[in-house]
């Protein structure tokens, strides 16, 4: 995530036929292999026009305070206490962001969060363990 922050990122990722993505999907989720059409779809989809810079932006404004004033209240508002209860669900296998981070954040959620760590999982743990998943958004909305 800090490497997008770059400028060398969006040429690297490009280079070889995408083949950083590959990298990512392997270290993000080391227990998911990619299909073969997916891996087309997503080298088809980065490789038009724009769509890998603002992809790319994502990551880029993580780190970067809004300068417009409506954008600053929006994350002012979003920054605050979450008002419904909540489903988090994180995979212990994340190799983008470690399931550590989120211990603790029940303070932000003053109605309740429900936070699911599913072993042996990665970072795409709805592609990965898709009936899992639905179980644990169907249970949660059910209650």
């Amino acid at each position: 995530m800090f490497f997008f922050q770059t400028r060398l990122a969006e040429m690297a990722v490009q280079l070889n036929d995408f083949a950083f993505l590959d990298r990512l999907w392997r270290e993000w989720s080391p227990g998911y292999v990619l299909a073969a059409s997916d891996r087309s779809a997503l080298r088809e989809t980065f490789g038009q026009p724009g769509v890998l810079t603002q992809a790319l932006a994502y990551y880029r404004q993580l780190f970067t305070p809004p300068t417009d004033p409506a954008a600053q209240a929006l994350e002012a508002l979003a920054s605050g206490p979450i008002a419904v209860p909540s489903l988090y669900l994180h995979g212990t296998e994340d190799g983008c962001m470690s399931a550590k981070l989120s211990e603790g954040m029940e303070a932000m959620f003053p109605h309740g969060l429900e936070r699911v760590v599913m072993p042996g999982v990665g970072h795409f743990l709805h592609l990965e363990q898709p009936d899992a998943v639905l179980r644990h958004v169907l249970r949660f909305l059910r209650s």
